[in-house]
């Protein structure tokens, strides 16, 4: 089976392979995994023209001025070149390229749609969609949920199009305990680790506001902060500075580099996500993969990644006080074996392995349909 994934938006910032491949490698890790049963080949548009392949996946850049190109001939005609069996589409937001893509591949070659954040359109795009759902053969959504306001939209017309999937994993490992906690500085008994935007939407004001209500059950407890955009960050030092509690017990560590990551999900005891919303939190996998404990908010994605509960706790978005008891809850686990527990569970359902072969598994389906 050839699969081809192909991104229809055009990176101007990019102009190596190297360097846009290492900007997806979270959804890399996946194809190159799928590679092993299948012929991969990523299709992208970034300031680069030529071909690349990369741990068994063959990358054809072609380069373009238009961000979004409405009428991309030739773009299609590199695609039916290669001779697809299917074509996975990155980004549900491209209907009218998705129609001129049917008709220039046929009707035997099938196309996916997969969802990436894309909220469902309103006025003509809407239309467009709902017409672009004839050529569509199946959907990959991380969670049934998100599937929902696709079909009660009217836009998915057959909820048997409709696949479960993450979109990417993480190909972090677990490293030695001791070593890290030396490494990042974490040497508290009781470690939570956030690593994400400083921005309304990822909420860091509730995560401190429910930890420093945490800190009167357990003043142990220490919080690290890693984040690379800072827009709350003048509220999140005011918060800390009225709290001599949190004076001592958080730690604004800033911008680390991406390689570094590892050491600190793995010197964590714990990892917190206060998360509005999310398509998924790559965050979230790479703790995971590295045995840290979730404590997210109760949004599908996230409860999705931690099998509703099975492996990690939730609490309600917003609501400091209802995660403050959850960090309670987290302190009186077993952190080793509930460690080793998520780890696993990661490894047998959220890693590129176990993604890769439900993907193939689902393209397998559709084509026997």
């Amino acid at each position: 089976m050839k699969v081809i994934f192909v991104a229809y938006n055009y990176l101007a910032d990019y102009s190596s392979p190297e360097a846009w491949i290492e900007r997806i490698r979270p959804f890399a890790g996946v194809m190159e995994s799928l590679s092993r049963n299948c012929k991969v080949i990523y299709v992208g548009q970034i300031n680069y023209t030529g071909t690349f392949l990369q741990n068994g996946v063959e990358y054809h850049f072609l380069h373009s001025h238009k961000r979004k190109p409405r009428f991309p001939v030739y773009f299609h005609r590199a695609i039916k070149k290669l001779q697809p069996d299917v074509v996975i589409v990155l980004g549900l937001h491209y209907p009218l390229q998705i129609l001129q893509l049917r008709s220039a591949l046929g009707k035997k070659v099938l196309i996916v749609g997969r969802h990436h954040a894309d909220n469902p359109p309103t006025g003509i795009r809407r239309m467009l969609q709902s017409w672009a759902d004839r050529c569509i053969d199946g959907y990959l959504f991380s969670t049934w949920a998100h599937a929902m306001k696709w079909h009660n939209a009217g836009i998915i017309k057959d909820e048997k199009k409709i696949y479960e999937l993450f979109e990417a994993s993480s190909d972090f490992t677990r490293l030695d305990k001791d070593q890290s906690k030396l490494k990042t500085g974490m040497n508290g008994e009781y470690n939570f680790l956030w690593v994400g935007r400083l921005d309304a939407n990822k909420d860091p004001l509730t995560a401190i506001k429910g930890f420093e209500k945490y800190l009167s059950v357990n003043s142990a407890g220490r919080l690290h902060m890693i984040f690379q955009e800072d827009k709350l960050l003048p509220d999140v030092k005011a918060r800390i500075v009225k709290s001599p509690v949190l004076q001592h017990a958080v730690s604004l560590h800033g911008f680390i580099p991406y390689n570094e990551l590892p050491s600190w999900y793995s010197a964590a005891d714990f990892f917190i996500s206060g998360s509005h919303y999310e398509g998924g939190s790559f965050a979230l996998l790479e703790a995971m993969a590295c045995g840290c404990i979730p404590i997210v908010t109760a949004i599908p994605a996230s409860l999705k990644s931690i099998d509703d509960g099975k492996y990690g706790f939730s609490f309600k978005p917003g609501n400091s006080d209802d995660l403050a008891e959850k960090l309670s809850a987290a302190g009186n686990v077993s952190k080793k074996e509930f460690s080793a527990a998520v780890e696993r569970y990661f490894k047998e359902k959220l890693s590129s392995k176990a993604i890769a072969d439900r993907l193939n598994e689902i393209l397998i389906e559709l084509q026997s349909e």
